[in-house]
């Protein structure tokens, strides 16, 4: 019995085989286009509470703007890219967390304006430098930022080490402590002084993100 059995494996070795490629291909497909339907700003702006952040995001040069602007995804700075396992166990980790405090908890309570003191731990320095990657050496940055960058680098792997954001403050959103004053004022005098301002904002992005 046991050696029809294998006869019959053997018989059909390269059908197997075969299937096996073609659902791996189908599987490999599946999580690529997963992936990168979830990466940018259209996909993060599902959550009404990442209003300010996209549309701050839309006003920067990494957002697309001004004559020198490239869109660059959101995953590409707020993602590790040390290996693949790492890359989507914290994609997914982080959407389970956001999708659960946005449809089971309360996202108007979160303190944006406190995150943003915490920007580093939102910011991957490996995805500012994997595009500026003469940071050190570009002729176009100015002698004190040379020296910023050197003092960057002299701080790495030690316990007084600095991100990218902790100098490029609204790096990647130009303008976010403004937007978030739209939303949500930091001080109450402001509440409901800027909903018209609010309303142009999210105008605009219902256009740019058509």
């Amino acid at each position: 019995m046991m050696k029809k059995i294998l006869l019959f494996i053997k018989s059909k070795l390269f059908l197997f085989g075969a299937a096996g490629v073609f659902i791996g291909l189908l599987f490999s497909l599946a999580m690529y286009e997963g992936l990168h339907r979830t990466s940018d700003d259209k996909f993060c702006i599902v959550c009404h509470e990442m209003a300010p952040m996209v549309a701050a995001y839309h006003t920067d040069v990494h957002g697309g703007a001004g004559k020198s602007g490239m869109k660059v995804a959101c995953v590409t700075c707020h993602l590790p890219h040390d290996n693949v396992l790492n890359y989507i166990y914290t994609k997914a980790r982080n959407g389970v967390v956001e999708g659960a405090i946005h449809f089971f908890g309360n996202p108007d309570a979160i303190d944006w304006h406190a995150n943003r003191a915490k920007r580093d731990h939102f910011v991957v320095d490996a995805g500012c430098i994997s595009c500026h990657t003469n940071y050190q050496t570009n002729p176009n940055i100015s002698e004190k930022g040379i020296k910023m960058h050197a003092h960057y680098d002299s701080l790495k792997d030690t316990e007084n080490k600095i991100g990218c954001a902790s100098c490029h403050v609204e790096v990647g959103h130009h303008g976010l402590k403004s937007y978030l004053n739209y939303y949500k004022p930091e001080y109450e005098f402001y509440n409901g002084k800027f909903d018209k301002k609010k309303e142009e904002i999210e105008k605009t992005l219902i256009e740019k993100l058509k």
